[in-house]
Parts: structure tokens; C-alpha cells; sequence
């Protein structure tokens, strides 16, 4: 099976290709260029891979929550895709995506994701991990950093929130978590290893989800 990862929730525009089994993957962290790097980067993978867009089985996009912009730019991408070769679409939430990235496998299964949601706020959530697959314990939110919610112990914490707003985070919700890593960066190849938790959906039923009325960023 040949599978296309397309990631642009975020600063990083980030895409991977599984060729039965073997992944490769571009990533570049360039903010506001998406547009530029991201069929670009899609045309270089299938051409290493010896493939064409016909040769694809089906398409894992990040749906958000992020940037209206970056995250508008990877789903047209991925919806046109779809449309013209028949495509399924595993869509996956881009805090799942962040809390498999950067979650110590040996350490507790509970995660709790916190982006930088710009405009002083964040995009959170927890997770529990079994088999390496994350459940979502709650709803994915975006809130004020000291709103950031509660999550039951042991847990680690991943994502950018905790060092951009490290002041406004709850200092005995952060001495709680177990590691803590803010460097994490997006990467596409980790929404491949969740897209079979992820029913596809067909490319019109392909939506964002930006928690966010205003989404001018």
C-alpha cells in the first residue's frame, strides 16, 4: 500500500510517503511558506519512490487544530488529491499527532498536548496511549494558559505552550508532568502510524477543525 502524509498545522510543513513499508519524508520549518514547499515536496518523494498520484492507495492530512492558513493550504492539497484520483482521506487531529511525537514510550501512557495557539492562547488536549495509538480523554480545547485542564497523574506534557507561555501554565500543573518537551516539531510520518486508528472519509467530507471564531492567524 502506498500512503501520502501531508502535515501543515503549524510552522513546519512536513510530508511523508509510505512505499510498502519504507517511509521517507520532507519537512521544512519555514513559517508562511507552505505554499511554496508543500507540492513541491510531494513531487520529490513520489519521484524517489518511482511512483505517480495514481499509484497512491490513500491520503493522511493533519485537520487541525492550527493556523487557518497553513492548515487551509494542506487540506485543499489534500482534498484536490483526492477528488482527482478517488482517493480515501484519513484525517488526524495535529494534537494526537503531537503528543505521539514527542511522548516518551516508557513513560506514563497519559499526555497532555499544548500548542502555541498564538493571540495568547493555546490548543490543548489529553490523551492515553495503549498500543501506541492515543485516545482522546475529554474534547480538544483552546484556552487561556492558566485554563489549561486538568489531567490525572502520572502524565507527561508536550508542546510548544510550555515554553512560550511557561510563565501563565500553572506551575503545579507543570511540576506535576513527567517529562515536559516543548521542542517537538510537527512530522508527517507520525500521522501515518495513526491513520489506521482514523476512519477515511471521502474528499467532500473533508473538514478543518480550528476552534477558533476568529481565524485570522
Amino acid at each position: 500500500m502506498n500512503r501520502l502524509a501531508i502535515e501543515t498545522a503549524f510552522e513546519t510543513c512536513s510530508v511523508a510517503l509510505d512505499c510498502g513499508g519504507e517511509v521517507r519524508s520532507r519537512a521544512m520549518t519555514e513559517p508562511r511558506a507552505h505554499g511554496r514547499r508543500l507540492l513541491p515536496f510531494i513531487d520529490e518523494l513520489l519521484a524517489e519512490a518511482g511512483l505517480g498520484y495514481p499509484d497512491l492507495d490513500a491520503l493522511v492530512v493533519d485537520r487541525g487544530p492550527g493556523s487557518f492558513t497553513s492548515l487551509r493550504i494542506g487540506l485543499g492539497v489534500a482534498q484536490g488529491l483526492a477528488l482527482a484520483h478517488d482517493l480515501p482521506v484519513h484525517p488526524v487531529s495535529s494534537l494526537a499527532m503531537i503528543a505521539a511525537a514527542g511522548r516518551d514510550p516508557e513513560g506514563p501512557a497519559r499526555v497532555l498536548a499544548a500548542m502555541d495557539a498564538r493571540m495568547g492562547e493555546i490548543y490543548a488536549a489529553v490523551f492515553r496511549f495503549g498500543d501506541d495509538r492515543p485516545v482522546l480523554e475529554g474534547r480538544e480545547l483552546l484556552c487561556a494558559p492558566a485554563d489549561l485542564p486538568a489531567v490525572e497523574l502520572p502524565a507527561q506534557g508536550i508542546g510548544t505552550a510550555f515554553a512560550v507561555h511557561a510563565v501563565a501554565v500553572p506551575r503545579a500543573l507543570v511540576e506535576g508532568l513527567d517529562p515536559v518537551r516543548s521542542d517537538v516539531a510537527p512530522d508527517a510520518s507520525v500521522l501515518l502510524g495513526l491513520a489506521a486508528a482514523v476512519d477515511p472519509v471521502e474528499a467532500h467530507a473533508l473538514a478543518p477543525v480550528y476552534l477558533r471564531d476568529n481565524v485570522a492567524n
